[in-house]
């Protein structure tokens, strides 16, 4: 995004006003109903590493990964248990 430097030269009194953006918060379109628990584990450096990489290349590298995969594995055990 490039950044618009004119408003910087319109008024040298007052800082150029923020820029319109979304509301995130207030449209927050996850679809998480059950309210949720930390769940914490001590495993292996080497363990978490391969963990982080594995859930990373399938759920992107982005914020919730990890748990996407948990969930992930957890699902497929469950199919497996039945």
């Amino acid at each position: 995004m490039a950044t618009n430097i004119a408003k910087l030269k319109s008024n040298k009194d007052a800082p150029p006003p923020a820029d319109e953006t979304p509301d995130v918060i207030s449209q927050d379109l996850r679809d998480e109903k059950e309210p949720l628990k930390p769940l914490q584990v001590r495993i292996p450096k080497s363990v978490f590493e391969e963990f982080s990489e594995r859930a990373g290349r399938e759920f992107g590298f982005s914020h919730g990964a990890k748990k996407q995969m948990f969930l992930k594995i957890w699902e497929a055990y469950k199919a497996q248990s039945i």
